[in-house]
């Protein structure tokens, strides 16, 4: 039982994890379209300051930290998958011996 709800907890946590990566690339998405259609200076938070930064040099920014968060994404679809196979394989077990007490 124990180990059910310890594989439950990293799932959950692996789910939580994705969806935040899921949620910064969805904001890098939109940051690359606006870069890409306006012309200009462009300003960019480092830490707690505002820093100038020219076009090209913030595409290739935002092309890395997608880059970055496409391989996280990636690590957790794995990750997720093999604590999804343990959890299942704990509920049949967990089901099977109920079904044995309560049967």
């Amino acid at each position: 039982m124990r180990d059910f709800q310890t594989v439950q907890q990293q799932l959950q946590l692996i789910l939580l994890q994705k969806q935040q990566v899921d949620m910064q690339l969805m904001e890098l998405k939109k940051a690359g379209e606006e870069v890409g259609k306006s012309e200009g200076t462009f300003y960019r938070f480092v830490g707690s300051v505002v820093v100038p930064k020219k076009k090209e040099e913030l595409k290739k920014e935002l092309a890395e930290e997608k880059e970055t968060l496409e391989l996280r994404q990636g690590v957790f679809g794995k990750q997720e998958k093999i604590l999804r196979e343990r959890f299942d394989g704990l509920r049949k077990k967990l089901e099977a011996g109920e079904g044995a007490v309560s049967g």
